[in-house]
């Protein structure tokens, strides 16, 4: 499915990090950053932020709120933490893994239902998750977003083997939701397959940053995304993970969620409510956590101990083969004018 969000120029992105290897820069990554009110008022922006990007799973957030609203914690007796790890863009870890499964055990539905395929869990490349074959659907990042999205189904009487296809009733209230929260019609939001087999939109910088703000805007609440989120840091992607280091620096003050391709979006609550997105123009997450850590600390969201909780993320060390430091990543753009 195609319309006018399918269409990116990336001619307007602005230098956001730089890579050195010893003294010297070796390479560069170019992109686009807003940050926006809870009334989607553009507070500060840099690149172009009618950038379309892909939400991939940023949209997790915004994904869980109809299942939320269907009741699904009280009808299967879903626990908090369960209801946190389908927000989750997760390690696959044991902690991860038993959750899902428990959702499924829950609802009455097996691994079999999962249809988001199996991929090398992400926790294996930072070490925290062991090498082998065969890996389990459970240890899908997306695990979590499924078997929420399958307990819907069984709460509303809906099919569950075509539960992923975009003309899903579940899959309807889910675009639906995701225009709402952005201020964006559903027209202008394009529909596309996420690595997971579930349907990705593509929209506006500032409409995906706007639905950040008002996940941050709404009423605290223990079925509230946010809420979930910045409780159980630690579901939400895991051992040596981004996300889970900034919302654990946060302490309740915001949330982080990875996308993929270079994009990171981030909720703050607080006097001010901010909705950030930061999209690296060629996809290269390493990019994001030093731009980040330093656009938090220009906004003073985060202080003092708390930068320093996330100083390996500030100017990542890069390392060779023999575990010698060669180089860094730092933050090349100037936030001296916030």
């Amino acid at each position: 499915m195609q319309n006018k969000a399918s269409v990116k120029n990336e001619s307007s992105a602005v230098l956001l990090a730089r890579v050195f290897r010893g003294e010297n820069i070796e390479s560069e990554h170019c992109g686009h950053i807003v940050v926006v009110d809870a009334d989607g008022e553009i507070l500060y922006s840099w690149g172009d932020a009618e950038q379309i990007v892909h939400m991939r799973s940023a949209a997790k957030p915004i994904q869980i709120l109809p299942s939320l609203d269907d009741g699904i914690a009280a009808r299967f007796g879903l626990q908090r933490q369960e209801l946190a790890l389908a927000c989750a863009s997760h390690n696959g870890e044991w902690q991860h893994t038993a959750l899902a499964g428990s959702i499924l055990n829950k609802i009455g539905l097996t691994e079999k239902n999962m249809q988001c395929g199996i991929h090398r869990p992400m926790g294996v490349d930072l070490a925290v998750v062991a090498e082998k074959t065969p890996y389990s659907v459970l240890q899908n990042n997306c695990s979590g977003k499924h078997a929420v999205m399958l307990a819907a189904c069984v709460k509303n009487g809906w099919p569950v083997k075509n539960y992923l296809d975009p003309q899903h009733p579940h899959q309807q209230r889910i675009l639906h939701t995701l225009a709402k929260m952005g201020h964006i019609p559903v027209a202008e939001i394009g529909v596309q397959i996420d690595g997971c087999s579930a349907p990705e939109f593509s929209l506006p910088l500032k409409n995906v940053a706007t639905m950040y703000a008002r996940l941050a805007a709404a009423k605290k609440s223990e079925l509230n995304p946010f809420d979930l989120m910045a409780d159980f840091p630690y579901l939400i992607a895991g051992k040596n993970r981004f996300d889970t280091a900034v919302i654990e620096a946060g302490r309740g003050r915001l949330i982080a969620k990875i996308g993929a391709e270079g994009l990171e979006c981030i909720a703050v609550r607080g006097k001010k409510t901010l909705g950030i997105v930061i999209s690296i123009a060629d996809g290269n997450s390493r990019a994001t956590p030093p731009v980040a850590v330093e656009l938090l600390s220009a906004l003073k969201v985060l202080k003092g101990d708390q930068l320093k909780m996330l100083s390996e993320f500030s100017k990542p060390t890069i390392y060779n083969h023999r575990n010698r430091i060669v180089g860094r990543i730092e933050c090349a753009l100037d936030f001296s004018s916030i």
